[in-house]
């Protein structure tokens, strides 16, 4: 299991205006997918809403403001993002590049 506190973003690109998709600077597995969300989260002081787990996968539901994203962690492409619900959280998802750049 990852420690909080040694989990950093050392990528994070923009991709299409409604996903942000990042590395972080250790390996991880799906076990460590709870781990990884508490840490990201914390970083936009935000809490989960909703959090529904796959074989390889885990999503989660966080409201930024009135908005709404999606924070995934998927095991089978080692894939990390943040992405919009809907197109209004264009501009929350901006706030929120910065907040993790």
């Amino acid at each position: 299991m990852l420690r909080t506190s040694i989990i950093e973003i050392i990528h994070l690109e923009e991709i299409d205006g409604k996903v942000l998709q990042f590395q972080l600077n250790v390996d991880w597995t799906i076990d460590d997918a709870s781990v990884i969300t508490q840490q990201i989260l914390s970083k936009i002081s935000v809490e989960a809403v909703e959090t529904i787990q796959g074989a390889d996968i885990y999503c989660v539901r966080f409201k930024y403001g009135v908005n709404e994203l999606l924070l995934n962690i998927e095991e089978y492409s080692h894939a990390c993002w943040l992405e919009c619900v809907t197109e209004q959280d264009i501009a929350a998802l901006q706030a929120i590049k910065v907040l993790l750049s």
